[in-house]
């Protein structure tokens, strides 16, 4: 068992032009060998570029603010609190933040793999996030 609090974390920050945030909360790195998890953070107008997990599935938990996920064909699914996605490997998908304030998610990769990327972006040295901001209590 491995046991760490969110804000103890590093927050590591996507290169322009597609800027966000993410945590990674468990992975190859924490003794973890099927699955890896983290949390995106996407601010007022930010979003992902439209990738593919060639291998690996994705399921998000959407925990504050809104937003949407396009696919590849235009399909577009609108995002809010409480909301679950499920996108199976090799489905081109892009992640954008449509709110006023904060998108933040719990994504969860099996088997894992995406996460190496997210550590090789800068890491903001010094910003740290707790439960409460990344939650709509």
């Amino acid at each position: 068992m491995k046991k760490i609090s969110i804000s103890e974390l590093p927050l590591y920050r996507a290169a322009a032009p597609n800027v966000r945030d993410n945590l990674v909360v468990c992975d190859a790195q924490d003794g973890a060998e099927n699955l890896s998890v983290g949390i995106g953070i996407y601010n007022k107008g930010q979003a992902s570029e439209f990738h593919t997990h060639v291998k690996e599935e994705e399921v998000m938990i959407y925990l504050k603010g809104e937003g949407i996920m396009r696919l590849e064909d235009g399909t577009e699914a609108k995002l809010q609190r409480g909301d679950v996605t499920y996108v199976p490997a090799n489905e081109p998908h892009k992640l954008i933040n449509t709110g006023d304030g904060e998108f933040v998610f719990l994504f969860v990769y099996s088997p894992m793999g995406p996460e190496k990327n997210i550590r090789k972006w800068d890491i903001v040295e010094g910003e740290h996030y707790t439960l409460d901001d990344l939650v709509n209590l």
